[in-house]
């Protein structure tokens, strides 16, 4: 798979945690690419890891912006409620 396939595989895992309130990160960088987290994940010298995904359940006490209020459409202008 290219590249773009693979961005778009680990998105649709993302979005699905998400549609089921599963909070979740995706890590790139230099902590894939270490050996200690080779040997954790067990990956042979030829596998290529491309992505890693955390994930678990959301802190609410540590959200960083509050729910807003949705606001009802009229027409092409945005009212409040």
């Amino acid at each position: 798979l290219g590249v773009v396939y693979k961005s778009q595989a680990v998105q649709n895992v993302l979005l699905s945690l998400h549609s089921e309130q599963i909070a979740s990160k995706w890590v790139t960088g230099p902590v894939i690419r270490t050996p200690a987290f080779r040997e954790l994940v067990q990956a042979s010298p030829h596998d290529r890891i491309v992505s890693l995904v955390m994930i678990g359940h959301a802190d609410e006490s540590k959200r960083l912006h509050p729910h807003r209020r949705r606001r009802a459409l009229h027409g092409d202008v945005l009212v409040d409620l």
